[in-house]
């Protein structure tokens, strides 16, 4: 498939392509929109924000840059892999947060739709394309959390954790698996479609799970054919390292002097928790449940307060003041779409 540019694509199509996927956006906007202004607490962020390092905290806020930088080098690549389609990095980081924003009506972030609309409305690309795609780019998202979980794990002492040698089997299991896949996307593939038959699954359920599992390992075909599903794992590998970098940062800016492995078994750790019981945004579960980990991983070494004030910066650095600006470029793009190219 070529480039797609709006201007030459047929007047009437265009219009009316844009009008249902600006009103769709808009509304997407205005409900977070909503749902930030009852969640966030300001007064509490703006108390723990005066005890920080502001040194640290502008390079907390540098890796956080850097990160949504190499998610929208990720994703421009997977498009113009997988339709042809060259977007510019400004589409692509704009992309990147106004599906954070998204997200965060759906359960445990689990499907930025935005960024597959907004494909489709100033590109004109298939939602089925720009789905696989964002399905790929989530699946690798949660293996590389999962696997940064579990490394971290083997690292905090045993006796605070269950680690040990099943970590270390859990974690090759996971590499294993991820290699295989890239490797031969096919065969998994085959694999995946013979156990969703054998389970006991209601008709219409495994219906979905075979054209989901359908359409995930043929996106990973493509991108193997193109030589690029290797590069996609680098850029995640970033992806990961930048996010965990950053809540360490944010905790040494704190003056919290605990090791990184420690740190990021709590914010991976809630992080998951998050997703697993489906809450929209992680919003709540995650806060608390980072600030107890931490307490229950080294208890009495530091002040409660002083963990929750780090989780609550991080948490507003990462997460609420990306949905902020995604809930702008939402609404903003119901009235300004060619700008966004």
């Amino acid at each position: 498939m070529g480039d797609v540019s709006p201007a030459a694509l047929p007047a009437g199509r265009e219009a009316t392509s844009g009008r249902w996927v600006s009103l769709l956006l808009l509304a997407f906007g205005l409900a977070i929109l909503a749902g930030f202004a009852a969640t966030a607490n300001f007064r509490q962020i703006g108390e723990a924000l005066r005890r920080i390092q502001v040194i640290l905290l502008g390079s907390a806020i540098a890796a956080l840059a850097l990160q949504l930088f190499v998610k929208a080098m990720r994703w421009r690549f997977m498009v113009h892999r997988l339709t042809g389609t060259r977007i510019s990095v400004r589409f692509g980081a704009i992309s990147v947060v106004a599906g954070v924003a998204a997200g965060s009506v759906t359960p445990g972030r689990s499907f930025e739709m935005a960024k597959a609309i907004l494909l489709r409305g100033s590109y004109e690309i298939p939602l089925g394309l720009s789905t696989s795609a964002m399905i790929v780019e989530r699946m690798l998202d949660i293996v590389f959390v999962v696997i940064a979980f579990l490394t971290a794990a083997a690292f905090v002492p045993t006796r605070m954790v269950l680690a040990g040698r099943v970590v270390v089997l859990v974690i090759a299991a996971l590499v294993g698996g991820v290699a295989l896949v890239a490797a031969a996307p096919g065969l998994c593939s085959r694999w995946a479609g013979a156990v969703i038959r054998w389970a006991p699954l209601p008709g219409r359920l495994r219906g979905r799970a075979l054209g989901l599992a359908e359409t995930f390992f043929t996106t990973c075909q493509v991108l193997r054919e193109q030589r690029t599903l290797w590069v996609l794992l680098l850029l995640t590998s970033a992806v990961a390292a930048l996010d965990v970098a950053r809540v360490a940062v944010v905790f040494r800016a704190m003056g919290i002097g605990l090791g990184l492995p420690l740190v990021a078994f709590a914010y991976l750790g809630a992080a998951m928790l998050g997703m697993a019981l489906l809450i929209p945004g992680g919003v709540g579960v995650t806060e608390v449940s980072m600030a107890g980990l931490v307490a229950f991983l080294a208890p009495g070494a530091i002040p409660a307060t002083v963990v929750r004030s780090a989780v609550l910066i991080d948490r507003f650095l990462s997460y609420y003041l990306i949905v902020l600006l995604g809930a702008g470029f939402l609404i903003a793009y119901h009235r300004y779409r060619r700008i966004f190219v």
